[in-house]
């Protein structure tokens, strides 16, 4: 009698599964049916040429608008270039170029302030510059320089880096 009761409980769990499969066959073939038209074929042909077309035909707005968005000051630099032996031109010899670090871009004021107060508390000076995005958004960057000396930039950097802090480093234009 021990012997039968042991053997119970895996009946048990197979006749349950059984049963869930079956519920939920059960409702995946009685949910609700979206009707295809008779037409779909001829539809999706109609459909792909009109592609076809537009994508022959040059479009007149633009497909990125960050172009817009970036001010006209700043240029992002990758890494390397900083580290980089100046190329000397006539550019170069009138005036030295000018970096900026920015350390964060927040659409709220009270997390950019925060972020500008963890910076001073590293002892890294800091300044919120905020700006409208299309005449809608207000953004309020954490930006930090300018660098005129690239050993004062890379020092900057790398205290930035030790207290984990990703900063973008950007290229002051003229």
């Amino acid at each position: 009698m021990a012997a039968r009761a042991q053997s119970r409980p895996g009946w048990w769990f197979v006749a349950g599964l059984t049963l869930g499969l079956l519920v939920a066959l059960w409702v995946y073939l009685k949910g609700p049916r979206v009707a295809q038209p008779a037409s779909s074929a001829a539809n999706a042909a109609e459909k792909s040429s009109a592609d076809n077309k537009t994508a022959a035909a040059p479009s007149t707005k633009p497909r990125f608008d960050f172009y817009t968005i970036l001010p006209e000051l700043e240029v992002a630099l990758p890494d390397q270039e900083t580290g980089a032996k100046p190329r000397p031109n006539a550019a170069q010899a009138g005036k030295p170029e000018a970096y900026i670090l920015q350390a964060g871009s927040f659409k709220n004021f009270e997390e950019a302030d925060r972020l500008k107060a963890s910076l001073n508390l590293i002892g890294i000076e800091a300044a919120i510059q905020t700006v409208t995005v299309n005449n809608k958004d207000t953004w309020h960057r954490v930006q930090i320089g300018p660098y005129r000396d690239l050993a004062e930039l890379n020092a900057t950097r790398a205290r930035l880096k030790q207290n984990n802090i990703e900063a973008v480093l950007l290229k002051l234009k003229g």
